[in-house]
């Protein structure tokens, strides 16, 4: 139903009284819509909307995902011989850091593409380093603790080589 009320709102932008095209289309991260609207082709094969995200469903995404792979990896050993709940692996307090981790690289790079990437790949990068394996190669010194004072900083529960794999 979703799907067929996006179709309608584009057709009838362009109807008989008025003629207004609408180029972005904001979604929940449910596709079928979107991808209604589009083989519609409400404006003819020339001009397409371009789909964009809600932050607030990505950083859902992510929560949800690490979650479900958690509950599917539980009482499996990983590549290390333990399992994957604990100190140093996927716990609920690290999900959480990581969904708004993620929520934060978007927000804050929303116009800077290169910037966004770079942001993204340091969350990763800098949860999974150790005071004896640093790694804050995507870092930004406006809010990495290590690049502020690297030599009073001290890493804590990070997390292993072997979650990040996963």
């Amino acid at each position: 139903m979703e799907a067929v009320g996006s179709v309608q709102i584009f057709q009838r932008s362009v109807g008989v009284s008025r003629y207004l095209k609408y180029t972005r289309y904001l979604g929940d991260g449910d596709s079928a819509p979107f991808k209604k609207v589009v083989e519609s082709k409400p404006y003819g094969e020339v001009e397409e909307a371009v789909k964009l995200e809600c932050v607030g469903h990505i950083q859902k995404r992510v929560g949800t995902r690490c979650r479900r792979l958690k509950q599917d990896l539980k009482g499996r050993k990983l590549g290390d011989g333990k399992g994957i709940a604990g100190t140093g692996r996927l716990t609920d307090k690290m999900i959480e850091n990581l969904q708004n981790y993620y929520g934060l690289a978007i927000r804050q790079h929303a116009a800077n593409l290169p910037g966004m990437i770079k942001a993204v790949k340091s969350i990763l990068g800098h949860l999974s380093t150790t005071d004896q394996d640093p790694n804050h190669e995507f870092c930004d010194a406006s809010w990495c603790g290590f690049l502020k004072d690297p030599n009073t900083y001290r890493h804590k529960n990070a997390l292993l080589k072997c979650i990040i794999k996963l």
